[in-house]
């Protein structure tokens, strides 16, 4: 059997066997079968219907009409050429063909992938931008009107949104009352905006998504903004409806809806402003992996090593619908199909603190692998490799939830105490390299006075996450090494006895 065709095929498999979920929030690509428009904006349709302007009316002055954009389908043959048009940050991928006015439209799943199992890619870009080296082909050419002063002046008033709403009722996308209705109208062009925010189970409230990659899309004419710290955005200017989207990827990290799918969240189409409160299903688990994410990849980490990928690849995080924790797979797979961090979310059913923790949990490993590198971090045993992340883990979304709290007044927030790991039972627990081995460097609560002997005796308090992760983190291999790194650097009011006491049960 040819090795090429057995990944489409498992993915057919798939298909058949899943079940399709009525949620609106967790459509990706729909599978819903409709009838395929046609896009307005292809240039012999565009050159149709400036013929057709011309014959009905005489005043529309010739123009020299050619294509300026190319619609595209990229067919990489890797995860690496994948990666290399994602590097791009000036070309918009999609994942499903963009010449059909609804977002849900039908999706062959044996010719949405390349005979190496890649996803092809559909974008549209400028007729003389300078295409990356991966294998394409050019579906058709495009033209999109200018929205520079300078090409305008040399056209009469409004000619552009005459053109373009002639061209949609030649092709059947609005009819001749919307046309003449259109024209009258005094607020011709509109500038697609919104809000995005998502439900948080212990605040008990939406709270913004902030920089969240949405797109607004009629056929062709594709325009993008970042949500901003509030979850506003605001983008260029449109004529007719348009089918939002969100992309749950940036240019440092990417989510994906299983192993292999990107998630996306496909939105109404509307002629307004798109207010989008998610409330749950998987979108929830992909808004709130995204709240952890950009955090250690961009935002306020509490200074530590960020997550970023040495290599300059983008992380993939991979949402699974089932039972499950996390796991970090490693960055040891050379560009390759596979996921670098797993997240389950037991059929979307897991509060949005022990989702968030568990994404923090995660990239603590990551950001630890790339502080010191692949190959060093194999040799770290497994009770330093899972202890520092339970600090990260715990730090990150303690101080998530103080901050939130002190934001919208949420008394509970802000007195939030991350217990998911259940430091202060160890080592009474299934799993002892899930330690306190450095949260106990750092909190207040000493186990082994409150509890007994059984546990340890943390007589310190004096260090800090940002001061371990500098200084302490990079020569620990092992719980020796651990106490001889914490000796060596101790801070004021530490003294040898207490680390060795510390770590007596270890």
């Amino acid at each position: 059997m040819n090795k090429n065709l057995i990944f489409p095929a498992i993915l057919l498999l798939s298909l058949a066997c899943s079940k399709i979920d009525d949620a609106p929030d967790d459509s990706r690509a729909g599978l819903l079968a409709t009838t395929k428009p046609v896009d307005p904006f292809e240039i012999h349709n565009i050159l149709s219907a400036f013929r057709s302007l011309q014959e009905r009316d005489t005043s529309v002055n010739d123009f020299d009409i050619k294509p300026n954009h190319i619609y595209v389908r990229f067919m990489p043959r890797n995860e690496s050429e994948l990666e290399q048009l994602r590097s791009d940050t000036t070309i918009v991928l999609f994942d499903y063909p963009l010449n059909t006015e609804d977002n849900d439209s039908i999706i062959n799943p044996v010719s949405s992938f390349s005979e190496s199992g890649i996803q092809y890619q559909y974008s549209v870009l400028p007729i003389d931008k300078k295409i990356p080296s991966v294998r394409y082909e050019i579906l058709y050419e495009v033209f999109l009107p200018p929205s520079d002063n300078i090409t305008k002046k040399n056209a009469s008033d409004n000619f552009f949104e005459k053109l373009v709403n002639e061209s949609a009722r030649l092709t059947g996308n609005i009819s001749e009352f919307d046309t003449i209705k259109s024209a009258r109208s005094s607020k011709k062009r509109w500038s697609p905006g919104g809000r995005v925010r998502v439900w948080d189970d212990f605040l008990n409230m939406y709270i913004p998504v902030c920089h969240v990659n949405v797109h607004a899309r009629w056929f062709t004419h594709i325009e993008s903004a970042l949500t901003d710290d509030e979850g506003y955005f605001r983008m260029s200017s449109f004529t007719h409806a348009v089918n939002y989207s969100i992309k749950w990827e940036n240019s440092r990290f990417t989510i994906r809806d299983g192993l292999f799918f990107q998630a996306w969240y496909n939105g109404p189409k509307m002629k307004g402003d798109w207010f989008l409160d998610i409330i749950g299903g998987k979108s929830k688990m992909f808004a709130t992996i995204h709240r952890a994410a950009y955090r250690q990849f961009y935002g306020d980490n509490l200074g530590l090593f960020r997550p970023t990928l040495n290599s300059g690849g983008r992380t993939k995080i991979c949402y699974m619908d089932g039972d499950g924790t996390g796991v970090f797979k490693g960055d040891f797979s050379g560009g390759g199909l596979l996921p670098d961090i797993k997240i389950w979310g037991s059929n979307s059913t897991k509060p949005s603190n022990f989702i968030f923790a568990c994404a923090t949990h995660e990239l603590g490993h990551q950001a630890h692998s790339q502080y010191i590198g692949n190959f060093r971090y194999i040799k770290v045993s497994q009770i330093i490799k899972e202890s520092w992340a339970e600090a990260v883990e715990w730090a990150i979304t303690n101080d998530e939830y103080h901050k939130l709290g002190q934001k919208y007044g949420n008394r509970s927030a802000i007195g939030y105490d991350h217990q998911f790991g259940k430091h202060a039972e160890w080592p009474l627990v299934p799993d002892r390299n899930y330690s306190p081995a450095f949260i106990d460097l750092i909190d207040d609560f000493n186990q082994g006075e409150a509890f007994g002997k059984e546990y340890p005796d943390d007589k310190i308090s004096q260090y800090t996450i940002l001061y371990l992760n500098r200084y302490i983190l990079p020569s620990s291999t092992d719980i020796n090494s651990l106490r001889e790194e914490l000796i060596k650097h101790k801070p004021e009011g530490v003294d040898d006895d207490s680390i060795r006491d510390l770590y007596l049960l270890y």
